[in-house]
């Protein structure tokens, strides 16, 4: 049998030649090429190149086989292989420049994507364009509001162009390059669109772009392979979202209110589509924290406290967080004690800048209001002993207490959790406070509205529900006590401005001016 014919690509500018090498008249061709590009010290650059070029604008493709006109037949896989194989080839002018020739921001996950599978096709069929997964593909894209995300950020409308595109292509040739070059973006957006639904779009830190290295690239290309060998695509490549109660519950609360009859068209109300994407983006950034089966969620802009367990709500307290200036802070940890009956060693902050000015003007204050002052070795002082208007916020050598009972600022009971922000739960003398609607009042600690329910639910989990006794008794004698928590009690302080409440949307107040950095970096992706 005679040897298979080999393909050969030479370059003429501004053709692109891929040449049966069995051909008579290709071994002078060949000659003359050879010669001209030995003599050329960039030729390698130049032929890949203008590989790319050929891939952008689309110029002029000549394909000469043996016994064929050009363009008289498609492309077969193996020119599909090679034409993303060059295309992608970065050797030329760099993977930068490459990448963003091609249109590609993920351009080196794309890259990894196909050295995987050898650079074969998953999305393109060279007879009638987009295959099934694709399509697939783009129902998914174009749903992206769905999940707080804008189809035009991964160019749906470019995409959906493919089938005009080869229909306006009379020859094989300019179809292939088409095909390769949709094929590549498709990818890029899904690579894109999956980090995105995960880990969202943002840098929680500085609120830039989120880059694709590492993890989070290979976490998608994995999908990808998944979901494309999956019976159905759609339902395994979502399986990459967080899966926490609170996003669950907001994305499907949002696809609802997108799917009833009176919803705005094209996508809702954009005011809420724009609440939903930031506290969306909110929880992906919380993603890697999974939750647990019992936790206390602690929601600032709700002003609320909820206990979790299993999934549903099993106690609920209003709750009074920090003012604006003095904002409760966003954090992760576990209850692990509790004390009754608390003195309040005021903080500094509070001591210099809210008590001094009271204290140079009457030294009664603090007795007045039950507090006691010491020295840098814990000696009580008089204050009427201390010259008060020498003294400065920058020159301030004392401590002040407040002794226990139903004047103590922190109430009859605080709740303890290791933190760098020196926050904690606690009881307060200042009921009245919770019937507010606004409760952004305290200097960033959480007063808890049911302190002795919350003391009781606690004791119940560590099996201590003999001790509740010990704990009123405490409590009515002013007899300091603590109560050490075994297991403990994973909290979440949050801020949610947008959650999910039996299956509808509720939106809360921005307290704290935090929602419109992110939209605005949100909008400018």
């Amino acid at each position: 049998m005679p040897a298979a014919p080999a393909l050969v690509v030479v370059v003429s500018w501004p053709h692109l030649y891929a040449v049966n090498a069995t051909q008579p008249a290709l071994s002078t061709l060949l000659a003359c090429s050879t010669m001209t590009w030995i003599r050329s010290s960039v030729r390698p650059a130049f032929l890949w190149l203008l590989l790319v070029c050929c891939a952008l604008s689309w110029p002029s493709v000549v394909v000469a086989e043996s016994g064929k006109k050009p363009g008289a037949a498609a492309p077969s896989g193996s020119t599909a292989v090679l034409y993303l194989r060059a295309l992608l080839d970065t050797a030329a002018v760099g993977p930068a420049a490459t990448y963003a020739r091609l249109g590609l921001r993920a351009g080196s996950v794309v890259q990894a994507f196909y050295a995987q599978r050898s650079f074969a096709p998953a999305w393109t069929h060279p007879d009638s364009g987009w295959n099934a997964q694709a399509t697939a593909a783009l129902t998914l894209l174009g749903q992206a509001r769905q999940y707080g995300l804008l189809p035009a950020a991964y160019r749906l409308p470019q995409l959906q162009a493919l089938p005009d595109s080869l229909r306006l292509s009379s020859k094989s040739k300019d179809q292939a390059l088409q095909l390769a070059g949709f094929e590549l973006r498709l990818t890029d957006a899904l690579v894109r669109y999956a980090a995105h639904l995960r880990y969202g779009q943002l840098d929680a830190r500085t609120l830039t772009a989120a880059t694709l290295e590492g993890a989070a690239g290979q976490e998608a290309t994995a999908l990808l392979e998944q979901a494309l060998a999956a019976e159905s695509f759609a339902p395994a490549f979502l399986r990459c979202q967080p899966r926490s109660r609170a996003y669950l519950r907001l994305q499907q609360a949002w696809g609802q209110t997108l799917a009833m009859p009176d919803s705005v068209p094209h996508g809702g109300n954009e005011a809420d589509f724009r609440r939903v994407a930031v506290n969306l983006e909110r929880l992906r950034w919380e993603s890697t924290t999974a939750d647990t089966a019992e936790y206390a969620l602690v929601n600032i802009p709700a002003f609320r406290l909820q206990l979790i367990r299993g999934g549903r709500v099993v106690q609920t307290h209003r709750v009074v967080v920090g003012k604006p200036e003095t904002p409760t802070p966003t954090l992760n940890s576990r209850l692990i004690v509790f004390v009754t009956a608390p003195d309040w060693r005021v903080p500094y902050s509070i001591a210099v800048n809210e008590m001094l000015p009271q204290l140079q003007e009457d030294p009664s204050y603090l007795y007045d209001n039950h507090y006691r002052l010491y020295d840098y070795r814990n000696r009580l002082v008089n204050p009427w002993n201390v010259r008060w208007h020498t003294i400065t916020p920058e020159k301030f050598p004392y401590t002040i207490k407040q002794t226990a009972g139903r004047h103590n600022a922190l109430g009859n009971i605080v709740f303890y959790f290791p933190n760098q922000h020196t926050v904690f739960l606690h009881d307060t003398p200042a009921r009245s406070l919770f019937q507010k609607s606004q409760r952004a009042l305290s200097h960033g600690c959480v007063r808890v509205e049911k302190p002795l329910a919350l003391a009781a639910y606690l004791l119940q989990r560590e099996n201590q529900q003999a001790a509740l006794p010990i704990v009123k008794r405490s409590i009515a004698q002013q007899d300091k006590c603590r109560f050490d928590l075994a297991r403990g009690l994973p909290i979440q302080i949050r801020y949610y401005t947008c959650e999910a409440d039996n299956g509808r949307l509720r939106f809360y107040a921005d307290v704290y001016c935090q929602d419109e950095p992110i939209l605005a970096a949100l909008l400018d992706q």
